[in-house]
């Protein structure tokens, strides 16, 4: 790859896309991106790169699109990047960088669409200067371990509500038509998870929003001005130690199709609301403990009784009758099979 990159040039190369994904290339990479500066848009993904992104490549000024997803680089988050202000998407998933998510994002990365990270070791709190990058579609910061809260600012994320929703291609035109380009030839994409399974979106990535802050810890409430993002169609909150009740304004979010709360310590009753999210065709509140009836809703009752094992729950799908003086239970046998345990409090009183 460095005789690739790094030939000498009496002029920069006048290439605007560069896929080198998939190719087991090794090291680290070369640093001599200067002679590239007309890139737009550099796959570098599943390969074996090492070390940090080097400093040229803060030479490609015209580069909107990164992906280095499933490498090994390690150290912070690439210093190199602050030059890179035209990024509008940006892929350092299934890495090792560790560190803090640095502060200037917001003010170098105004026109950032797409930013994931997930599965590096980032740590430290979520900044509030993410709030600030407006026309974010996509956040996935899944499996970092970040402690504290869910920002409440993320109200201020305005391209993930229907009236601000961006009219505008996610990878912009100069000279010639590059987000049809690019496209076309499946450069630009965004891996989004969903019931523990990856999938590739590419072709309708205007049309995708999604925030994944899944596998991380979490801690306190889900904030209420999360339910302002009324055009987020994808919401993973799972695997952290959030507690308290599912906010009541969920249903403002009608454009969700998938909401994954598993694996916290929710509590309270389902919201009855939840029902009017007439898109939804992905729901998982399992592993919590809420209580109370399924809100009776014919699209709530097709999902699966596995969304709503391990709480105190009852009512279709689960196999468990409502009892108004009653209390239910369920369990996850040895096996992994679970099976439910219904008490009433009319079988208590007999019993003593």
């Amino acid at each position: 790859m460095n005789a690739f990159l790094c030939n000498d040039q009496d002029k920069p190369m006048q290439l605007e896309f560069l896929n080198l994904a998939s190719n087991n290339l090794l090291g680290e990479i070369p640093d001599c991106w200067m002679n590239w500066t007309f890139l737009v848009d550099v796959n570098l993904q599943s390969n074996h790169f090492v070390g940090n992104l080097p400093l040229s490549m803060g030479s490609l000024a015209e580069l909107q699109s990164l992906q280095i997803r499933n490498n090994t680089l390690s150290r912070i988050f690439p210093t190199s990047l602050k030059k890179n202000n035209k990024l509008i998407s940006l892929d350092l998933g299934e890495n090792n960088l560790s560190g803090t998510i640095p502060i200037w994002i917001e003010e170098k990365f105004l026109n950032m669409k797409i930013l994931c990270l997930q599965s590096n070791s980032f740590a430290g709190h979520i900044p509030n200067e993410i709030c600030q990058m407006s026309i974010l579609q996509v956040l996935d910061h899944a499996q970092n371990y970040p402690p504290g809260n869910i920002p409440s600012c993320f109200s201020n994320l305005s391209a993930m509500t229907l009236m601000n929703r961006s009219p505008y291609p996610l990878i912009s035109s100069y000279a010639l038509n590059i987000t049809e380009y690019s496209l076309r030839l499946g450069i630009v994409s965004v891996l989004l998870w969903l019931k523990g399974r990856g999938d590739e979106y590419k072709n309708i990535l205007d049309f995708i929003t999604n925030i994944d802050l899944s596998s991380n810890k979490l801690l306190g409430e889900i904030p209420r001005e999360i339910t302002d993002l009324n055009g987020s169609n994808f919401l993973n909150l799972s695997k952290n130690l959030l507690i308290g009740h599912i906010p009541q304004g969920i249903a403002n979010m009608r454009s969700l199709h998938s909401i994954d709360f598993s694996r916290n310590q929710l509590s309270g009753e389902i919201p009855p609301t939840i029902s009017n999210l007439s898109f939804l065709c992905m729901l998982d509140l399992s592993y919590n403990h809420l209580k109370g009836k399924i809100p009776t809703a014919t699209q709530l009752q097709t999902f699966d009784a596995s969304s709503f094992i391990c709480n105190n729950l009852c009512g279709p799908p689960l196999p468990i009758n409502c009892s108004s003086n009653g209390k239910t239970h369920s369990y996850e046998g040895s096996d992994g099979h679970w099976f439910f345990v219904s008490m009433t409090m009319d079988l208590l009183w007999d019993s003593g």
